[in-house]
């Protein structure tokens, strides 16, 4: 079939010589794919000229070698003709179409359609970049020249060359994000505490052809601080590190406070038996922070700082890590920022939740609808903390009624009489009417 197809072309294409006309042209397409993987380049007639109908063609398509080979040639829209032939070689593909041996149903002018494509195997070798597809004259034996036939000549085309792209596929991309906070503070003292969650999230790289998402195994992470402004007080693992294996959390957490950061370490599970995918923003750690005694005392003007990513904490450092596949995945990171702004605290009565300026069995029954029942709700924990010890729940209105009905202690200062606490923040009462 080959010798049939060098003899029959050849006859068409060679006996009538060439002329000047150049009213046809063919284009390679282009298309990419990453090593190992596979893409398919068209070869497209386009017959927008004056110069008459097509009968046929033929034409070589060369590659770089050294990035992929020719798997497989497609006929496209040349299916049904009275002769195609195509050939693979290592470094291209050819075709040869006469679409009617009797001069029926040529190529109009005006007509645009696919010649053929052909699909191609992309090296796992190969280096990420753009390489030319064109048309040529130097495949086969003798070799197959690029041109189309009309009426009964054979003419070269304009030749259009098409990209080969071999792009590189990410690897899995993380995001380590600090938040932005705002702190009041109490320039009488200083003092402030805030918290900050800490969230991983991944990048979604599948359109350049990465998985996504991936499965993680664990982390390790680093987060400084101004140690003159700052200080951590706790590091708290949330959400859905927090709930692996019913709750009880990871197999392996480690955390370290130091004067200047914090660092984290994490292992899921050691036989691999639990992962997390974060197709979200997560938070995996809450750490807490209060502010240098004595930084901000007197001061009304306010500040900011940041909480910045970093690998400098520990010894070894720690690094900012991602773990998937047993393999560390470097993070991107986001620092936070904190700004601490100066408020005068509010004074108040302990026990009178209502703000009515006694304290009865009323109070009782406000804290009880403002905890069970959605409320109403005054903006002053500090006032409906009956019992001093820093929380605001169910014990407060047993406090209270063990107080006025059945000789328990009395509420701590501030009672029986308004005022403020030693260490009050702004956000422990921001209003309380009756103490104006």
């Amino acid at each position: 079939m080959y010798r049939i197809y060098l003899i029959t072309i050849g006859l068409l294409f060679s006996g009538f010589g060439s002329t000047t006309l150049q009213a046809q042209s063919f284009s390679a397409g282009s298309d990419s794919a990453a090593a190992g993987g596979t893409m398919n380049i068209t070869a497209t007639l386009d017959n927008t000229g004056s110069g008459g109908a097509v009968q046929g063609w033929s034409f070589g398509m060369c590659h770089d070698s050294s990035i992929g080979s020719v798997s497989n040639v497609n006929d496209e829209d040349s299916a049904g003709v009275d002769f195609n032939q195509s050939s693979i070689y290592v470094d291209g593909w050819t075709q040869g179409v006469v679409i009617c041996f009797t001069g029926c149903n040529p190529i109009p002018e005006g007509s645009t359609l696919i010649m053929s494509s052909a699909d191609y195997a992309i090296d796992a070798a190969a280096a990420p970049g753009d390489y030319p597809v064109q048309f040529c004259n130097v495949l086969g034996a003798p070799p197959v020249s690029t041109v189309t036939v009309i009426g009964g000549a054979s003419l070269a085309p304009t030749q259009n060359p098409g990209n080969m792209e071999v792009i590189d596929i990410p690897g899995p991309t993380f995001n380590y994000i600090a938040p932005a906070v705002t702190a009041a503070y109490n320039p009488d003292d200083g003092i402030s505490s805030f918290t900050a969650d800490l969230q991983v999230s991944e990048t979604d790289n599948s359109a350049l052809g990465a998985p996504y998402p991936n499965a993680t195994q664990g982390f390790s992470m680093g987060l400084g601080h101004d140690s003159a402004l700052l200080e951590a007080t706790s590091v708290t693992l949330a959400g859905p590190v927090a709930a692996l294996d019913g709750g009880n959390g990871p197999d392996f957490a480690e955390s370290s406070i130091y004067i200047d950061g914090i660092t984290v370490g994490c292992v899921y599970s050691f036989v691999g038996a639990e992962t997390i995918s974060y197709t979200s923003a997560s938070t995996v750690v809450q750490a807490a922070y209060s502010t240098v005694a004595g930084a901000l005392t007197g001061d009304t003007d306010g500040a900011t700082t940041t909480l910045n990513w970093t690998g400098g904490l520990g010894s070894p450092n720690v690094t900012n890590v991602m773990v998937v596949g047993g393999a560390s995945s470097p993070a991107e990171t986001q620092d936070g920022s904190i700004t601490l702004v100066a408020a005068s605290v509010t004074a108040y009565l302990r026990s009178d939740a209502n703000a009515d300026g006694r304290n009865d069995v009323s109070d009782a029954i406000w804290m009880l609808t403002d905890l069970f029942l959605g409320g109403p709700h005054l903006d002053c924990n500090g006032a409906s903390d009956a019992n001093g010890d820093g929380g605001f729940d169910v014990a407060d209105p047993t406090f209270v009624i063990q107080y006025q009905f059945l000789e328990g202690p009395a509420p701590s200062a501030p009672y029986p009489s308004c005022g403020t606490t030693a260490g009050q923040e702004p956000a422990d009462c921001t209003t309380y009417p009756s103490c104006g």
